[in-house]
């Protein structure tokens, strides 16, 4: 029992979160999730122009875009990790997702950013693709299409850093950040050296109309920022699960010095307050990216999970 306890444990640690109870005392409750739905009101299409993001939990914002729903690494119930005869094993939520998956829109996109079980959660992928079933595109990283090519995807594309792929009205372009990508041990991983067969890692600049949104997936702090181009107006950035992992998340200092570095107007802080996943007091991240925004000329998006933001429609 002690043996197949700690291979289960290590094969979740893999996915990019820490354990931080037994086992035994995990919630194993996967089909559920409670809603924080009345926070959330979604934009009306009639009057509705630009772009509008809500952040839903962790990695998961929803964006409408050009007329198009846009869902990022979508995780919305109550735990995520390995799926043991259909539950999943691994941290539970500390707190609910802002909108409940019976609440969410069709997307029309659903954007990954990499392989790690908090990122691409096949519990909340399968449901999406089979309650929609061949009526979703997805794109994500080199080498992670496999995870989730046996369900019901209306198209499903790997795209590598600097390309770029226009999906209706919308440019999307692959972003290189620093982090990892391998979803268990062993497997061959990008960061590692392995750049033909290695499972990748992106962020995602969206284009629609003259706004630049950026999604920075996960990263720890890198200089690569600097060169994506025009500023953008949203960056959607990470800020937690950074001690004692600086090589795979940056801590909110870093997280805004990399909005700073792009010029973007605004920062979405992301990937925090939502799973327990590292050893900082899970307040810690918001409250340091507070502290610091004081000194900059940024603007903070959202002040916590269902927070919402809308870039009107650029003048011609």
């Amino acid at each position: 029992m002690t043996s197949r306890r700690t291979l289960l444990k290590t094969m979740v640690l893999a996915s990019g979160a820490v354990v931080t109870s037994s086992l035994s005392s995990l919630d194993l409750s996967a089909t559920q999730s409670k809603s924080l739905s009345s926070l959330v009101t979604l934009p009306n299409d009639e009057v509705h122009c630009g772009v509008w993001a809500c952040w839903i939990g962790h990695s998961t914002v929803l964006l409408r875009v050009g007329g198009m729903w846009i869902l990022t690494d979508p995780v919305l119930f109550g735990s995520y990790g390995l799926s043991v005869f259909g539950v999943s094993i691994g941290p539970s939520r500390i707190t609910e997702p802002a909108l409940a998956f019976d609440d969410l829109p069709r997307p029309d996109l659903v954007l990954l950013s990499h392989a790690h079980m908090d990122h691409m959660d096949r519990t909340t992928l399968r449901r999406i693709s089979e309650r929609w079933p061949n009526q979703i595109d997805v794109i994500t990283a080199t080498n992670t299409r496999d995870v989730i090519d046996d369900l019901p995807w209306k198209s499903l594309n790997e795209l590598d850093w600097c390309d770029s792929v226009r999906i209706g009205s919308i440019n999307l372009t692959a972003l290189q950040v620093r982090h990892n990508g391998w979803r268990l041990p062993g497997e061959p991983c990008r960061s590692e050296g392995y750049k033909r067969i290695g499972r990748s890692y992106n962020g995602y600049t969206i284009e629609h109309d003259g706004i630049r949104v950026v999604f920075g997936g996960d990263t720890a702090y890198t200089s690569l920022f600097r060169h994506i181009g025009a500023a953008p107006d949203l960056a959607i950035m990470p800020i937690g699960a950074y001690d004692p992992f600086p090589e795979a998340h940056c801590t909110p200092e870093e997280s805004l010095a990399m909005v700073e570095m792009m010029k973007a107007r605004s920062i979405m802080p992301i990937h925090h307050s939502t799973f327990r996943q590292s050893q900082e007091p899970i307040g810690d991240p918001i409250r340091r990216l507070r502290a610091a925004i004081r000194r900059s000329n940024t603007q903070l998006a959202i002040h916590g999970i269902g927070g919402s933001i809308e870039l009107p429609q650029r003048s011609t």
